[in-house]
C-alpha cells in the first residue's frame, strides 16, 4: 500500500511555479494549518481510473455555451437560497463542483485525496496567495462571472478597505453579492455582465483589477468580445484562473484524456494564443503564464495567466 503523501510548501512551490523556499510565511502557514493528505497511485490504479475517464468521456459530456444559462441561473438560485437558510455563513457560498471527487490530476498522474475536499482547501489557500500576490496593489477589484460569489467574499476578507463589484449574468449571483455587503459589511456590490455583449458604459477604474476564475470556461472560442472590452476600458492587471486547452501536451496519455474531454465540452479555447498574439503587437504584456498540473479528475482548471494593458498606441 502506498504511504500517504502531505501537500506542503514544496508542493506548492512546485505547482506555484516558485523558486524553492522562497513562499512566503502567510502561505506556509496556512499549509501547516490545514494538512493536504493524498495517496500516491500504482500504475494499475493509474490504467484504471484512465479506462474510467476515457469511458465516461466516450458516454459523452453536456457542451457549454450561451445556451447553458439556464443551468447557471437555477445553479446559483440553489446557492442563494443555501446561503439564506443558512443564515448567510460563508462556509454556504463553496460550490459544490469544488472538491466533489477525491481522484486528482497532480503532476501528470492521478493521486487520491485524503483531506476531505482536497481540491477546495488547496483552492483556498492558493486563491489567498495569488490575491496577495497578484491584486494586493489595486484600488478596486472586478471579478467577471463571480458565481457563488466565494472568491469575491475571501478577496474581502483579506483586503477589506478595497471596493469589489461581483459581475454575473445570473440574477441570483448579483443577489449573492449583495447579500455580503448588507449581512457581513463587505464593499462588494454585484452587477449583471454578459460575456457574450458587454456593457461597455460599464468603466473600470484605472488601478483596478479584473480576476476571471474557472468562468471564461463556459464562453469557448468567444472571448473576442470581452478581451476588447478589457483592452478598451485598460485595468491595471488582468489575472485569469483557467482550464487553458493550449497548455496540455497531446503527446502524454494523462494530457490527452484531459484534451479530450476539455474539447468535447466546447471548454475555452483560444485564449493564450489570442494573448501571445497581443503581447507581440504590445498592446498588452503578459505578466505571467504558468500550468499548475494540478486539477480535478478530467481536467485542470487551474491554470494562471496575468496580463497588463500596454502603452496607449
Amino acid at each position: 500500500m502506498p504511504r500517504q503523501q502531505r501537500f506542503g510548501s514544496t508542493e506548492f512551490e512546485l505547482a506555484a511555479g516558485l523558486p524553492a523556499g522562497s513562499l512566503d510565511a502567510r502561505t506556509r502557514s496556512l499549509l501547516e494549518e490545514t494538512p493536504l493528505f493524498f495517496l500516491p497511485l500504482n500504475e494499475n490504479a493509474q490504467q484504471k481510473i484512465r479506462a474510467e475517464v476515457q469511458a465516461e468521456i466516450d458516454r459523452g459530456f453536456t457542451v457549454v455555451g450561451q445556451h447553458r444559462a439556464g443551468v447557471w441561473r437555477d445553479a446559483w438560485q440553489d446557492h442563494l437560497d443555501e446561503f439564506v437558510r443558512s443564515g448567510h455563513a460563508l462556509e454556504a457560498l463553496n460550490p459544490r463542483f469544488v472538491g466533489g471527487t477525491s481522484i486528482l490530476r497532480w503532476q501528470g498522474a492521478y493521486v487520491e485525496g485524503v483531506t476531505s475536499r482536497f481540491e477546495l482547501a488547496f483552492l483556498e489557500i492558493f486563491r489567498d496567495w495569488l490575491f496577495r500576490t497578484y491584486l494586493s496593489d489595486i484600488g478596486h477589484l472586478y471579478e467577471f462571472g463571480s458565481g457563488s460569489a466565494f472568491n469575491v467574499a475571501a478577496y474581502a476578507r483579506l483586503f477589506p478597505a478595497v471596493g469589489i463589484t461581483a459581475l454575473d449574468w445570473a440574477p441570483a449571483a448579483v443577489a449573492l453579492a449583495d447579500l455580503l455587503h448588507s449581512k457581513h459589511g463587505m464593499k462588494i456590490a454585484g452587477q449583471r455582465f454578459d460575456f457574450f455583449v458587454p456593457d461597455q458604459a460599464l468603466d473600470l477604474s484605472v488601478d483596478g483589477g479584473v480576476l476571471t476564475m474557472c468562468a471564461l470556461e463556459q464562453i469557448g472560442d468567444r472571448f473576442g468580445p470581452f478581451v476588447d472590452y478589457l483592452l478598451d476600458k485598460r485595468p491595471k492587471r488582468v489575472v485569469h484562473v483557467e482550464p487553458i486547452l493550449e497548455l496540455y501536451d497531446p503527446a502524454s496519455p494523462h494530457d490527452a484524456a484531459a484534451v479530450r474531454y476539455h474539447s468535447q465540452r466546447k471548454y475555452l479555447s483560444g485564449l493564450l494564443p489570442s494573448l501571445q498574439e497581443l503581447a507581440r503587437q504590445g498592446k498588452i504584456q503578459l505578466r505571467k503564464v504558468h500550468r499548475l498540473h494540478f486539477g480535478s479528475r478530467f481536467h485542470e482548471c487551474f491554470c494562471l495567466i496575468v496580463w497588463e494593458p500596454g502603452p496607449r498606441q
